[in-house]
């Protein structure tokens, strides 16, 4: 049993979906934990797989609110973003989990209103390894001393274009691109976790992932579109602070480098070509909790910039790394199946 919940501890995956000038992504992280065995972070993907005929639930919420510039800004600002998800998990193998995540949006931007809306469902299989005096797939079976070996994890996954896309603003307008639920076309993504529990209490998570965005045409608006690609680096340490009976208690400072290409549009040019006042990189700061209880999991997270490198950031607003903060909740719950 306690393998078992140990093992149920994280598919933990991010689903990226894309940003511009203005923010227009969300993450989603699947994750439990068992009162015994390694820790789960809240962004960094775990490598431990759900374990066979484990059915995983999550719903996530995460709210960012963006700095509003002076008097002298003459362009649209974009005042709040809400990312919700509903993520389904199932262990098909020992070492091998399968997810689908499906967002609801709410997008707020002054002058335009709120637009809100199913986002595009994404799709994405998880398989997990260990190091055990050679690289092994992850067993039906592992006591607490085998998960003190190194893991890891790698993923791939796809998301469907099923949110909408032609969505008109309070004006009767095209909402821009970024201000759409969903991307118009499919987009791929690929990750790398790693975990090690260095301590009874304390275990280390990274994870590497990438998402590429193709260019789309917005036959309404006139013109094509290309998100740039989103490149992630994080890293998290969980500190198991308190556990009794079948209740724990996880503190989790994390760390995130988010790069992210320029957008592309012919809008003007009739060229795709590469967009001022989009991309950079964003260095994150996250404090988080999460609270088990048996098999069910709350996790509360406060995520700020730390330091940031924004092409042209005096032009930017709305956009990742110009939040006042991003705040978020999720709720989780696992079950042999």
């Amino acid at each position: 049993m306690i393998a078992r919940l140990a093992r149920a501890a994280a598919a933990l995956l991010l689903v990226a979906a894309t940003q511009t000038t203005l923010a227009h992504h969300g993450t989603a992280s699947v994750g439990g934990l068992g009162t015994e065995g390694p820790g789960a972070a809240l962004d960094t993907a775990s490598p431990l797989p759900l374990g066979q005929g484990t059915l995983f639930a999550l719903v996530k919420s995460e709210y960012a609110d963006f700095q509003q510039r002076g008097p002298g800004w003459t362009e649209p600002q974009k005042r709040f973003s809400s990312f919700n998800t509903l993520a389904v998990g199932y262990g098909i193998a020992p070492w091998l989990s399968a997810f689908v995540f499906q967002p609801y949006n709410w997008k707020s931007v002054d002058p335009g209103g709120t637009n809100s809306g199913l986002g595009d469902t994404n799709l994405m299989l998880s398989g997990s390894f260990k190091w055990d005096e050679g690289l092994k797939l992850v067993p039906q079976k592992e006591s607490l001393d085998e998960l003190d070996d190194w893991h890891f994890g790698v993923w791939a996954s796809v998301s469907l274009p099923t949110g909408a896309s032609t969505h008109r603003d309070d004006a009767g307008h095209y909402f821009a691109p970024d201000m759409q639920t969903g991307f118009r076309g499919p987009s791929p993504g690929v990750g790398l976790s790693v975990m090690k529990e260095l301590s009874t209490d304390f275990t280390f998570l990274s994870e590497l992932n990438y998402q590429h965005f193709f260019d789309q045409r917005y036959s309404q608006a006139g013109y094509r579109y290309q998100f740039g690609g989103e490149t992630r680096l994080n890293g998290a340490l969980a500190w198991r602070a308190w556990a009794s009976g079948a209740g724990r208690v996880d503190l989790v400072p994390e760390l995130s480098v988010l790069d992210l290409q320029r957008d592309r549009t012919d809008e003007e040019t009739g060229t795709l070509t590469a967009m001022r006042a989009s991309g950079g990189t964003i260095l994150y700061g996250q404090l988080g909790a999460r609270v088990t209880l048996g098999s069910l999991s709350v996790g509360l997270s406060v995520k700020r910039a730390l330091a940031k490198k924004l092409n042209e950031g005096s032009d930017q607003q709305g956009s990742e790394g110009l939040e006042d903060h991003r705040a978020a909740l999720a709720v989780s719950y696992s079950t042999r199946f």
